[in-house]
């Protein structure tokens, strides 16, 4: 299993390409609050066909140790990692995913203005503004929502592997409490808002139509705030597209991903 370290901690990442000579960019996926890299179980396993395909867990997530500070920061700890393995790999002509947290961190990333700037960007339910006041009334929902979606997964015998993932990443934070309170309160403390217009490359958002934590206006108005984004919508989604609609989702990036490929910027459909 590969690791880095950074700052006397061993940080773990997944980092697979089965595409031989023929790989388009590499990608990195970046987990959002409480989760890890098997978030994104489904999409390594589909793109690692077509490009190197990374997935890091921060500091105090899945397989990484657990940093000595009580409290992060989103721009100077979760960046400032993801800016340390970027450069361990000496990764260039990339393209950041970042999903809720994940995404926060992912801005922050590029708003630090790093040696190694990644070609695009994609977003998924999002915010530049993470304050926990809006989203506590959304997180009890989709909890309630996940909750009952796993029981009746349970009773019907419905194990795909979306459903283990999501079941997994449920028990993974009612075990580590304490890992998903310290990122909500770095959640609390993320705003970027008036930066947005200094991100100037190609961003593409990606957002749940049922999304309870971050309204798809909210989706909408980063889009409108960014110089060069644009937006599509998965239906039937809450939080997280990837899991929940990860045949629409994956179209959706792989579009969006071949025009990054031939360094041509359009808008996905």
């Amino acid at each position: 299993m590969p690791f880095f370290d950074y700052e006397g901690l061993r940080l773990y990442y997944v980092d697979v390409a089965r595409c031989g000579e023929d790989c388009g960019v590499p990608v990195m996926f970046v987990h959002g609050a409480g989760s890890s890299h098997a978030i994104w179980t489904l999409q390594i396993e589909e793109f690692s066909r077509e490009r190197r395909v990374i997935a890091p867990d921060l500091s105090g997530h899945g397989n990484s140790d657990l940093p000595p500070e009580e409290e992060v920061d989103i721009s100077e700890n979760c960046a400032r990692e993801l800016e340390a393995l970027i450069e361990h790999l000496m990764l260039n002509d990339f393209v950041l995913v970042g999903h809720s947290m994940g995404g926060g961190v992912a801005m922050a990333y590029v708003l630090n203005r790093p040696a190694r700037m990644p070609h695009a960007m994609a977003l998924v339910d999002t915010s530049a503004d993470l304050d926990l006041s809006r989203l506590a009334p959304g997180l009890l929902i989709e909890t309630v929502e996940t909750y009952f979606g796993l029981i009746r997964g349970m009773l019907t015998g419905s194990e795909s592997l979306a459903f283990k993932i999501l079941r997994e990443e449920e028990e993974a934070k009612r075990a580590h409490p304490e890992m998903v309170q310290r990122d909500l309160r770095a959640c609390d403390r993320f705003s970027i808002q008036d930066r947005l217009p200094e991100i100037d490359i190609p961003v593409f958002v990606i957002h749940g139509t049922d999304d309870d934590i971050i309204p798809r206006v909210v989706a909408e108005q980063l889009t409108k705030a960014l110089p060069r984004a644009d937006i599509a919508l998965v239906r039937d989604s809450d939080h997280c597209p990837m899991v929940q609609q990860p045949r629409e989702f994956n179209r959706l990036l792989r579009e969006f991903l071949h025009w990054v490929d031939r360094g041509v910027e359009v808008r996905p459909q």
